[in-house]
C-alpha cells in the first residue's frame, strides 16, 4: 500500500481543492510510514508509531463519515465526524482516547434509528472495521476498499437524473 492510494481516497471524497481539513488529513499516512521507518526498540518509539497509527485511523474514519454524510447521513454522522476531527488535534494516544470517551455515546447514536441504504450500510461497515483495525496492514486493506467504494458511489454526479437501465 502506498501514500498515493490514501491521497486518491482523500481527493475522491473531498475533491481536488485543498481545504483546512484535507491539509490536516493529507500527511497522516506518510507520517505513519515515517514513524515506522524511524522506529527503534524502546517505548518512546512505539508510542510515536501508535500515535501516528491512531491519527491515520481517525483520518480514515473522518473520510468514511464524510462519505456517509454525502450519502444523506443525519446529524449523528456529522457529530461523530466532528468528534473525530476534534480527536485529530490531540497530541497523544491517551488524549485521543479521552476525547473519544467523553462522547462515546455518539457512536451508539450513529447506529440508532439511522436510515441506511445499501451504500450507507457498506460505509458504516467499513467505519466499524476502521474502529477495530489494529495494524497497518488492516488499515491498508480498509483504505483500498474505501477508495473502491468511493469511486463507485454516484452521489456527486452532475450528469442528468435520468433513470439508469
Amino acid at each position: 500500500m502506498s501514500d498515493s492510494l490514501y491521497q486518491d481516497l482523500l481527493q475522491q471524497v473531498f475533491g481536488p481543492q485543498p481545504t483546512d481539513l484535507t491539509l490536516q488529513l493529507s500527511p497522516l499516512y506518510f507520517d505513519l510510514e515515517k514513524a515506522l521507518q524511524e522506529a527503534r526498540p524502546g517505548r518512546k518509539s512505539q508510542e510515536e508509531v501508535s500515535f501516528r497509527f491512531e491519527r491515520l485511523r481517525l483520518g480514515l474514519g473522518i473520510t468514511l463519515l464524510q462519505l456517509l454524510t454525502d450519502l444523506g447521513g443525519d446529524e449523528e454522522s456529522l457529530q461523530v465526524r466532528d468528534l473525530l476531527k476534534e480527536a485529530l488535534q490531540a497530541t497523544s494516544v491517551q488524549a485521543i482516547d479521552q476525547i473519544i470517551q467523553k462522547k462515546a455515546h455518539l457512536f451508539e447514536e450513529l447506529y440508532t434509528d439511522l436510515y441506511v441504504n445499501a451504500d450507507a450500510e457498506h460505509v458504516l461497515a467499513l467505519f466499524e472495521e476502521t474502529l477495530n483495525a489494529s495494524s497497518k496492514e488492516e488499515t491498508d486493506d480498509l483504505l483500498e476498499r474505501t477508495l473502491d467504494l468511493a469511486e463507485d458511489l454516484e452521489f456527486q454526479s452532475d450528469e442528468d437524473d435520468a433513470p439508469q437501465e
